[in-house]
């Protein structure tokens, strides 16, 4: 049997930009009959009416029916989510139905009184059909952590069926007009991952994270940019004019039509901008996104199109010429994912069996989703982080009924538990060489660990099983 499989993750809030989402859920995370994502502490909305649903969910594999059929409103919110102080924030609910009234909110955790709750928006009603419910906060300047209030009243006996929430920083000031961000275009609720926007002449930007210049295969200068870290924030555009072809590290602002192409026999499309009638060129020289770090399984999902991502510790499966096509895959153990040749070829180079970290674009393309490393840094063989920081970690036992055991040859650290969608689902510390962590809540399944010292320097990361 393989060995454990180890993932880095790694997270870093930087200044918001326009446009980035700070947070996101679609509800399908749950832990003890509450979804992971939600019912912080001013909450008040009662868990027995908090009800997960899986019926009629159009993104993810579930919902949840929020009822309360009183004329008082209840509070549904976030956990604790960092902001940036004075930041206007549009918080969009994707409803699946039933009726009710629905606002929003926002509590200022940095404030922590009873005068840290907002002005609420105006309720909205609710009439069965789906809907996007869509209202902006806007926190105060010392705000620096803060809950997203959904506030409800007055629903049938079933609840409000509340299918995805997005929480996106609209800054102090609006976006320039006519500007779509890449979020608006890629975020999508439709089974098969069409863009709401398709069909539309729109006008978006971001920073150039990779470019095709490939005539032969991708018609001229296309390139992939991104609009702040993480999913949804990414964008193919196919640009037919190689006069007009950017550079890395460029911020473009780029005109064209949303299309859903389709080069496979699958009913799924990759999200592009094609039909570009102008590439603007605004500043150059920028820091590129940070590559999200995922499992090679998540990477083979709609979100991660045209973002720059990262699978650490996969094995190769495959390579050579077997799948042809310059293809190759990977494995970490939580599902396979295909390497493609689009801007370097390895799967010459890959050799079976061995472990790699792979930065590159998430793409789709003739039925499979892929990652595109751009260059040969972003391919490297894997090396264990116990390795890289000289501290002895001993973590017992795996799998884990129960307590989780964490032993270490320096006093004082840190551990977070991550479940594989990246929600930390427990958070840890001990001033001493030795912590015992209690995993009897958590569901059977992969989780792994993010051990760091007490000035937050990473550890040690690896993958256990929970098996009860």
């Amino acid at each position: 049997m393989k060995k454990l499989f180890t993932l880095l993750f790694a997270a870093s809030l930087g200044s918001i930009a326009i446009g980035q989402t700070v947070f996101t859920s679609n509800l399908s995370s749950w832990n003890m009959g509450d979804p992971t994502d939600f019912m912080g502490p001013n909450t008040s909305i009662a868990s027995s009416s908090v009800v997960q649903t899986s019926t009629g969910a159009n993104f993810g594999s579930d919902m949840a029916a929020l009822i309360n059929s009183t004329t008082s409103h209840k509070r549904f919110t976030t956990e604790s989510t960092a902001v940036v102080g004075g930041t206007t924030y549009t918080i969009k609910i994707w409803v699946s139905g039933n009726t009710g009234e629905l606002r929003t909110n926002y509590y200022d955790e940095t404030d922590g009184t009873t005068a840290g709750y907002g002005t609420y928006n105006s309720y909205v009603t609710i009439s069965g059909a789906q809907t996007i419910v869509s209202q902006s906060v806007t926190v105060p300047s010392t705000c620096n952590d803060a809950q997203f209030i959904l506030s409800l009243r007055n629903t049938d006996a079933t609840g409000i069926l509340v299918d995805s929430v997005s929480v996106t920083a609209g800054g102090t000031t609006p976006p320039p007009t006519g500007i779509t961000s890449i979020y608006d275009i890629q975020f999508t609720t439709n089974t098969n991952g069409d863009s709401p926007e398709v069909g539309n002449v729109v006008t978006t930007k971001g920073v150039v994270t990779a470019y095709i210049n490939n005539t032969a295969n991708f018609g001229g200068g296309s390139f992939f940019i991104q609009d702040g870290n993480g999913s949804w924030n990414g964008l193919y555009i196919y640009n037919l004019d190689t006069t007009r072809t950017p550079f890395v590290g460029d911020s473009v602002e780029v005109t064209g039509t949303v299309i859903e192409h389709n080069l496979g026999s699958a009913p799924e499309n990759v999200t592009e901008l094609g039909s570009v009638t102008n590439v603007n060129v605004i500043n150059s020289g920028n820091t590129l996104p940070s590559e999200t770090i995922v499992t090679t399984g998540a990477a083979n999902r709609e979100e991660y199109e045209g973002v720059l991502i990262k699978v650490v510790n996969a094995e190769a499966t495959s390579v050579g010429s077997t799948l042809g096509f310059g293809l190759w895959e990977m494995n970490d153990g939580s599902g396979a994912l295909k390497g493609d040749d689009d801007m370097y070829a390895f799967h010459t180079q890959a050799i079976l069996g061995s472990d790699y970290d792979v930065t590159g674009i998430g793409h789709y393309s003739f039925d499979d989703y892929k990652i595109l490393p751009r260059k040969t840094s972003d391919v490297a063989l894997f090396t264990g982080v116990d390795e890289l920081s000289g501290v002895k970690v001993v973590v017992y036992p795996n799998p884990v009924k129960g307590m989780l055991n964490f032993k270490l040859d320096v006093n004082g650290f840190n551990v977070q538990i991550i479940d594989v969608t990246g929600k930390t689902v427990r958070t840890e510390n001990t001033i001493n060489n030795k912590l015992t962590v209690n995993t009897e809540n958590l569901n059977n399944g992969f989780y792994f660990y993010s051990i760091s010292d007490v000035n937050g320097n990473l550890i040690s990361t690896n993958k256990f099983i929970v098996a009860k």
